[in-house]
């Protein structure tokens, strides 16, 4: 509860927000509005500055039972990729796919027009005894074994294990060295129990499956067919309204047929010898208009959440300024559905700060480093500290290494975008509406130091401390003034003191008793 979480915070984020990581993010969110629900995948990528990454997987690229309430309890779940040749090449050699497979794979499309286009691979993840593991296969080209093998998920997450090792010790009688075996910590792959996907549906509702999660395509189909019916009509009614129709004016007396004449053009300065009556088709009623507004307007509301915000008081009166600073909050929420999306955020990155700290105290990544005195080895003699012959102390070189005492604590994250900051910022603006009461009080330094790490959190811890600083020198020079006139008084009903004193310490003396005065006339004025 005491500790300052400042930095772990800001090092934790600068390393996650590597470039283009909000990509795979606007994906997965533009991908659940429309299908219902999408996801991502928490990858061990040692291209990322922490050794993590976030992968948009894709609504169409994820498979698994259909019956499913909870992607961790599936048995299994696989995921599609669209790989090139010289993509599985790559994995050969870094990840250990099978060279024959692969082989076979090139084989069938050498030399043909598909060699540079894409092929499916499947990666499946399933659990066997609550571990996770995981696997490759490809379903084209007659491939006839595993890509590559079942074997357990490793993500860089690992503890700390004694077990027995083999070093080179100096044996005292010959000081020869010669091999022992000891017990030491070595860091072993820890098992990963859940999968590392994570779903982000559209809306929750009661409907248990995965499946039955639906987007803005299944919700406004019919919306969507009824106003495209309704403005094609009314456009076409449109176009006929503003097109010109003429007839005779008489009947001819003939009784013939009505005839359609295609090539007369009307034109202006001309005379027809015969009456004709001009005519359009009426224009649609602009209560058409009013029908697709209020498409529009049910949509919107549909896509809006209730506002809670006034609603959850303990009682139920409620001012004009509570409600329209929950219409404001409401506002806020609804505008990226803030409460689903940080709920998905704090899952995603709760599981990739365990990959963080795992490669952080396992030195694999440099995070949240401090100074340290580290002793200087002699390699010459089996790597023992270097002494000074002129001390007889080790000799150290001062390093940078990471915090693994702030590192190893357990810690509960939370997505800095939550509603907490809505209540954030309105206690911000109420202290300071507040300041002009307090700033003549003694709380005014706490208060400010308080309201500028609330109002500047990258460096507002800075200037608390310089104004904690400021209000010491402050009470200090108050002292110092205080002393001075005290001294003073002394030295004017006792004389003696002076005298006392060596001539050269006189002087000195009665400089500094001035200077303590001017710093307490000063601080006056400034309090005045």
């Amino acid at each position: 509860p005491d500790m300052d979480t400042q930095k772990l915070e800001n090092d934790f984020t600068r390393g996650m927000t590597y470039t283009g990581w909000e990509k795979d993010h606007y994906k997965c969110l533009d991908g659940a509005q429309t299908h219902g629900w999408d996801s991502v995948e928490v990858v061990l990528d040692e291209t990322k500055p922490l050794n993590v990454a976030i992968e948009h997987i894709g609504h169409d690229n994820l498979f698994f039972p259909r019956s499913n309430i909870n992607i961790q309890f599936a048995p299994r779940i696989i995921r599609k990729y669209d790989m090139t040749l010289s993509q599985l090449d790559k994995f050969v050699s870094k990840y250990g796919f099978s060279a024959t497979q692969v082989g076979q794979l090139k084989a069938a499309r050498k030399d043909t027009q598909k060699e540079t286009e894409t092929l499916m691979v499947y990666k499946c993840f399933f659990k066997k005894e609550g571990q996770v593991f995981v696997s490759w296969f490809s379903l084209e080209h007659g491939v006839d074994d595993w890509l590559c093998a079942p074997a357990a998920l490793d993500l860089g997450i690992a503890e700390q294990q004694m077990q027995p090792q083999t070093v080179m010790q100096t044996d005292p009688l010959t000081g020869m060295q010669v091999p022992s075996t000891v017990m030491q910590p070595v860091w072993v792959a820890k098992p990963i129990k859940q999968y590392p996907i994570f779903i982000l549906p559209y809306r929750q509702t009661e409907k248990p499956r995965i499946i039955d999660h639906k987007g803005r395509v299944f919700l406004d189909e019919n919306k969507q067919d009824a106003q495209t019916a309704i403005l094609s009509s009314f456009i076409n009614g449109l176009t006929r309204a503003s097109n010109i129709y003429a007839s005779p004016d008489k009947e001819d007396g003939t009784g013939a047929a009505l005839k359609e004449y295609e090539n007369l053009k009307l034109a202006g300065g001309r005379i027809l010898n015969n009456p004709m009556r001009f005519w359009s088709p009426p224009y649609p009623d602009a209560m058409v208009l009013s029908a697709l507004q209020q498409f529009d307007v049910s949509n919107s509301q549909e896509t809006n959440q209730p506002n809670f915000a006034v609603m959850n008081r303990e009682d139920s009166r409620k001012t004009a300024k509570e409600i329209d600073t929950a219409n404001q909050q409401q506002a806020l929420l609804n505008s990226v559905q803030l409460t689903m999306f940080s709920t998905f955020i704090r899952e995603i990155y709760s599981f990739a700060w365990l990959i963080v700290q795992s490669q952080a105290l396992q030195s694999k990544i440099s995070f949240l480093m401090v100074k340290q005195q580290k002793p200087r080895l002699n390699p010459a003699a089996g790597n023992t500290p270097m002494i000074d012959p002129s001390t007889g102390q080790p000799i150290t070189d001062e390093v940078w290494v990471n915090d693994v005492e702030r590192i190893a604590h357990k810690y509960e994250l939370r997505a800095a975008g939550d509603v907490d900051v809505i209540a954030r910022v309105e206690k911000m603006n109420q202290m300071m509406q507040d300041w002009p009461v307090i700033q003549n009080t003694s709380l005014r330094s706490r208060f400010l130091a308080d309201l500028m790490k609330l109002k500047y959190p990258d460096t507002g811890e800075q200037y608390a401390q310089i104004l904690a600083q400021d209000d010491q020198m402050m009470q200090l020079k108050g002292m110092v003034g205080r002393l001075g006139t005290i001294m003073a008084g002394a030295m004017k009903q006792h004389p003696e003191m002076m005298t006392a004193l060596p001539p050269e310490q006189q002087a000195d003396v009665g400089a500094l008793v001035q200077q303590a005065i001017a710093v307490g006339q000063t601080m006056q004025q400034n309090n005045s």
